[in-house]
Protein backbone atom coordinates (compact mmCIF):
# COMPACT_ATOMS: atom_id res chain seq x y z
CA UNK A 1 0.00 0.00 0.00
CA UNK A 2 3.34 2.18 0.81
CA UNK A 3 4.33 2.00 -2.58
CA UNK A 4 1.50 2.34 -4.32
CA UNK A 5 0.81 5.25 -2.54
CA UNK A 6 4.75 6.56 -3.28
CA UNK A 7 3.84 5.94 -6.98
CA UNK A 8 0.61 8.07 -7.03
CA UNK A 9 2.51 11.08 -4.96
CA UNK A 10 5.23 10.33 -7.69
CA UNK A 11 3.38 10.76 -10.90
CA UNK A 12 1.13 13.44 -9.35
CA UNK A 13 4.07 15.45 -8.96
CA UNK A 14 5.59 14.41 -12.21
CA UNK A 15 2.35 15.61 -14.36
CA UNK A 16 2.22 19.07 -12.30
CA UNK A 17 5.99 20.05 -13.04
CA UNK A 18 6.10 18.52 -16.76
CA UNK A 19 4.31 21.76 -18.66
CA UNK A 20 6.68 24.37 -16.28
CA UNK A 21 9.85 21.75 -16.44
CA UNK A 22 9.38 21.47 -20.41
CA UNK A 23 8.79 25.21 -20.78
CA UNK A 24 11.77 26.22 -19.05
CA UNK A 25 14.39 25.42 -20.62
CA UNK A 26 13.02 22.55 -22.92
CA UNK A 27 14.68 19.51 -21.00
CA UNK A 28 13.01 16.26 -20.98
CA UNK A 29 12.50 14.90 -16.91
CA UNK A 30 15.29 12.30 -17.61
CA UNK A 31 17.41 15.70 -18.31
CA UNK A 32 16.61 17.46 -15.08
CA UNK A 33 16.52 14.29 -12.94
CA UNK A 34 20.02 14.01 -14.25
CA UNK A 35 21.58 17.48 -14.31
CA UNK A 36 19.46 19.51 -11.90
CA UNK A 37 18.76 19.14 -7.67
CA UNK A 38 21.02 17.61 -5.35
CA UNK A 39 21.44 14.45 -7.29
CA UNK A 40 22.52 16.08 -10.53
CA UNK A 41 24.81 18.08 -8.14
CA UNK A 42 26.27 14.92 -6.38
CA UNK A 43 26.23 12.55 -8.90
CA UNK A 44 27.61 14.07 -12.14
CA UNK A 45 29.16 11.61 -13.69
CA UNK A 46 26.33 8.83 -12.38
CA UNK A 47 22.85 9.94 -14.21
CA UNK A 48 21.34 6.64 -12.64
CA UNK A 49 22.47 7.47 -9.25
CA UNK A 50 21.67 11.20 -9.71
CA UNK A 51 17.70 9.86 -10.99
CA UNK A 52 17.26 8.07 -8.23
CA UNK A 53 18.73 10.52 -5.40
CA UNK A 54 16.72 12.96 -6.79
CA UNK A 55 13.69 10.77 -6.31
CA UNK A 56 14.43 9.79 -2.85
CA UNK A 57 15.48 13.14 -1.56
CA UNK A 58 11.91 15.14 -2.58
CA UNK A 59 10.71 12.92 -5.33
CA UNK A 60 12.20 15.22 -7.74
CA UNK A 61 10.52 18.25 -6.80
CA UNK A 62 14.18 20.19 -6.05
CA UNK A 63 15.27 18.76 -9.67
CA UNK A 64 12.18 20.71 -11.26
CA UNK A 65 12.43 23.86 -9.28
CA UNK A 66 15.72 24.13 -9.76
CA UNK A 67 15.34 23.58 -13.41
CA UNK A 68 12.71 26.26 -13.85
CA UNK A 69 14.10 29.00 -11.26
CA UNK A 70 17.96 28.49 -12.09
CA UNK A 71 17.88 26.34 -15.53
CA UNK A 72 22.30 27.20 -15.78
CA UNK A 73 22.57 25.47 -12.85
CA UNK A 74 21.55 22.63 -14.53
CA UNK A 75 23.77 22.19 -16.96
CA UNK A 76 25.59 19.18 -16.26
CA UNK A 77 28.13 17.57 -18.15
CA UNK A 78 26.18 16.75 -20.74
CA UNK A 79 25.25 20.21 -21.21
CA UNK A 80 28.69 21.15 -21.75
CA UNK A 81 29.61 18.33 -23.83
CA UNK A 82 26.89 19.68 -26.47
CA UNK A 83 28.25 22.96 -26.50
CA UNK A 84 31.84 22.23 -26.59
CA UNK A 85 31.09 19.76 -29.19
CA UNK A 86 28.85 22.90 -31.21
CA UNK A 87 31.22 25.09 -30.79
CA UNK A 88 34.02 23.17 -32.13
CA UNK A 89 33.16 20.41 -34.59
CA UNK A 90 34.50 21.34 -37.47
CA UNK A 91 38.37 20.95 -35.35
CA UNK A 92 36.52 17.91 -33.72
CA UNK A 93 36.23 16.77 -37.50
CA UNK A 94 39.44 16.72 -38.57
CA UNK A 95 41.23 15.54 -35.23
CA UNK A 96 39.04 12.66 -34.54
CA UNK A 97 40.17 11.71 -38.29
CA UNK A 98 44.17 11.96 -36.99
CA UNK A 99 43.23 10.35 -33.75
CA UNK A 100 44.54 13.23 -31.49
CA UNK A 101 44.55 16.52 -30.87
CA UNK A 102 44.08 19.14 -28.18
CA UNK A 103 39.79 19.70 -28.73
CA UNK A 104 39.39 15.44 -29.19
CA UNK A 105 41.61 15.13 -25.79
CA UNK A 106 39.44 17.28 -24.06
CA UNK A 107 36.23 15.18 -25.65
CA UNK A 108 38.08 11.89 -24.50
CA UNK A 109 38.44 13.96 -21.10
CA UNK A 110 34.92 15.34 -20.83
CA UNK A 111 33.06 11.81 -22.41
CA UNK A 112 35.57 9.35 -20.43
CA UNK A 113 35.51 6.91 -23.65
CA UNK A 114 38.48 5.91 -25.52
CA UNK A 115 39.19 7.86 -29.03
CA UNK A 116 39.17 4.37 -30.40
CA UNK A 117 35.97 4.01 -29.64
CA UNK A 118 35.01 7.52 -31.06
CA UNK A 119 37.10 7.41 -34.16
CA UNK A 120 35.43 3.52 -34.86
CA UNK A 121 31.58 5.36 -34.59
CA UNK A 122 32.33 8.24 -35.96
CA UNK A 123 34.12 6.27 -39.35
CA UNK A 124 30.91 4.79 -39.38
CA UNK A 125 28.82 8.13 -39.61
CA UNK A 126 30.87 9.75 -41.97
CA UNK A 127 31.13 6.73 -44.31
CA UNK A 128 27.33 6.83 -44.11
CA UNK A 129 25.18 7.75 -47.63
CA UNK A 130 23.78 10.76 -45.79
CA UNK A 131 26.59 12.44 -44.26
CA UNK A 132 27.31 14.55 -47.14
CA UNK A 133 24.11 15.96 -46.92
CA UNK A 134 23.83 16.21 -43.20
CA UNK A 135 23.76 20.30 -41.59
CA UNK A 136 26.16 21.23 -38.95
CA UNK A 137 23.60 20.29 -36.51
CA UNK A 138 22.65 16.96 -37.61
CA UNK A 139 26.47 16.23 -37.69
CA UNK A 140 26.73 17.94 -34.47
CA UNK A 141 23.91 15.41 -33.13
CA UNK A 142 25.55 12.48 -33.88
CA UNK A 143 28.68 12.79 -32.56
CA UNK A 144 27.26 13.90 -29.32
CA UNK A 145 25.23 10.73 -29.87
CA UNK A 146 28.41 8.62 -29.98
CA UNK A 147 30.21 10.08 -27.16
CA UNK A 148 27.11 9.87 -24.37
CA UNK A 149 25.58 6.31 -25.32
Amino acid sequence: MKKLKLSLVLMATTLAFTSQAEASGGRTFGDIYQECGLGGMIFTHTPVAAIISNIIWDLGTTAVISNISSPATCEGDRAKMAKFISKSYDNLEVEIAMGEGKYVDTLVSMSHKDISVIRAEFAKVVASNDYAGLNKANKVEKLYNIVTL
